[in-house]
């Protein structure tokens, strides 16, 4: 929260506590990834009727977290370009996030050579292959999450699903062809010096952030939504309508791709039938799509799935290890630890699942309540 917002609410009646639900404002639209800026203005037109009233933020338009959370809803419904996306990433996010993680992997190889030690078979040599691991596998995950953010809302959740996976075979494979060369060529130092690894990669992320600041951000808007942006929806074809109503529906991702081709199917009949266009029936696309009931049993439905596979993977990859690394049981313990975590994850989300598919008001069988 800036200073001078601060000082408006605090000069609007001189209550600290007014300040205080501001504060409870800004951050529970900025956890609802509300731009800072659209936050920032919507909190000052309640300082502005605060100064007007006389009367508290919390008098006026209740609990700030409740007042927020309205804001945001209001928002969706109207379909407000205000929103941002955490795991869409520019190139600049992309590059700083591979090194963040290259440097947290590299603190990760560290304590897997502590482990090493346990056995008394001493660590792994450090290799140039070794000290590329962390970057290649962070930059690998930077990718993985890239393809998801741009693939989601243009392809089915199951063709989302095949890309990633295909990804992700790509960079596992792409990993071995690099890391396996070059840890039998090259220089050989005592394991012990990857732990240099981790101030390294570090410096280097503070260093591109230095020298590749980050965009300013643009100053607010005195309105969320411009004459501009009024006039150019007005025009929308049927076509770009449908298209971004799609996805906006696909990036909900709790409703079926069979149920999202249905909605927008009857949502063209009707205005067919009605003789208008798609915006002048249903408003704008992102609004429409946000005011259709859920399918509670789609979210649960997936990660059942995908935490299932994933289990799958950790048990086989823990199997593999046990026959082809003698001498290693600590590695065994971590395999063994991610099967039982993404176990117990797909057992929770198979159960929100089961109670989800269930008809409304039967008891679960074996219910108390």
């Amino acid at each position: 929260m800036s200073s001078d917002l601060e000082a408006l609410f605090l000069s609007a009646r001189q209550e600290p506590a007014d300040v205080l639900w501001a504060r409870r404002a800004i951050m529970t639209l900025a956890l609802h990834d509300v731009q800072i800026d659209v936050a920032d203005t919507a909190v000052r037109d309640v300082a502005d009727l605060v100064a007007e009233s006389r009367e508290s933020p919390e008098e006026l338009f209740g609990p700030a977290d409740s007042w927020a959370r309205r804001r945001v809803a209001e928002m969706r419904g109207e379909g407000l370009p205000v929103f941002e996306d955490p795991l869409r990433m520019g190139p600049r996010q992309t590059a700083v996030l591979t090194l963040c993680g290259a440097a947290a992997l590299s603190g990760m190889f560290v304590v897997s050579n502590v482990f090493a030690l346990l056995p008394g078979r001493g660590v792994s040599e450090l290799t140039l292959g070794y000290g590329l691991a962390p970057l290649l596998i962070s930059a690998a995950i930077a990718l993985l999450i890239t393809v998801y953010t741009r693939a989601v809302r243009r392809f089915s959740f199951g063709v989302t699903a095949v890309l990633c996976a295909g990804a992700l075979a790509l960079c596992s494979t792409s990993i071995a062809l690099i890391i396996m060369p070059l840890a039998e060529i090259g220089p050989r130092a005592n394991g012990w010096w990857a732990a240099l690894l981790v101030p390294f990669y570090a410096l280097l992320c503070w260093f591109l952030m230095q020298l590749w600041p980050a965009a300013s951000s643009p100053a607010a808007p005195a309105s969320p939504v411009t004459v501009a942006q009024i006039l150019a929806a007005g025009d929308l074809p049927d076509d770009e309508w449908l298209e971004r109503a799609q996805a906006a529906l696909r990036a909900r991702g709790d409703l079926t791709e069979r149920r999202i081709r249905v909605t927008l199917r009857e949502a063209r009949e009707h205005a067919q039938d009605e003789g208008k266009t798609l915006i002048a029936e249903f408003s704008s696309p992102e609004g429409y799509a946000q005011s259709l009931p859920r399918d509670p049993r789609v979210k649960p439905r997936r990660m059942t799935l995908l935490y299932g596979m994933l289990t799958l993977v950790w048990a086989a990859l823990g199997i593999s290890t046990a026959v082809t690394d003698d001498g290693q049981p600590w590695r065994l313990v971590i395999f063994a630890v991610l099967v039982l975590l993404c176990g117990w994850t797909t057992v929770s989300h198979a159960r929100t699942w089961r109670s989800a598919a269930m008809p409304e008001g039967r008891p679960q069988q074996g219910s108390t309540a």
